[in-house]
């Protein structure tokens, strides 16, 4: 891979233990929602910046999921697929009486 190729693949972890115990979740092959809970009192203040900021990283990492799938079932599930298909092809082109 070149270094462009590296560059879109690249997630913005940051190192905190709540994004290593997140890490599967937030750059794995899964969906995932988080829900930030914020302070109005001013005495949290930091705190409540420090979650905002982290929140906004995390809204950054993008995931493309794909199905897990074992290959011959995979395998499996294309050839009946294949002969769905075919058994319509040759009941359209069969000679009508």
């Amino acid at each position: 891979a070149t270094k462009k190729d590296k560059g879109k693949n690249f997630i913005p972890y940051r190192d905190s233990v709540l994004t290593w115990l997140l890490k599967e979740s937030l750059g794995g092959n899964a969906k995932t929602i988080m829900i930030a809970a914020l302070s109005p009192a001013d005495i949290n203040y930091e705190e409540t910046l420090s979650t905002l900021r982290y929140a906004d990283r995390a809204k950054q990492i993008v995931n493309a999921a794909v199905v897990n799938e074992d290959p011959n079932e995979k395998m499996i599930r294309e050839l009946k697929e294949e002969v769905e298909r075919l058994r319509a092809l040759t009941a359209g082109a069969a000679p009508q009486a």
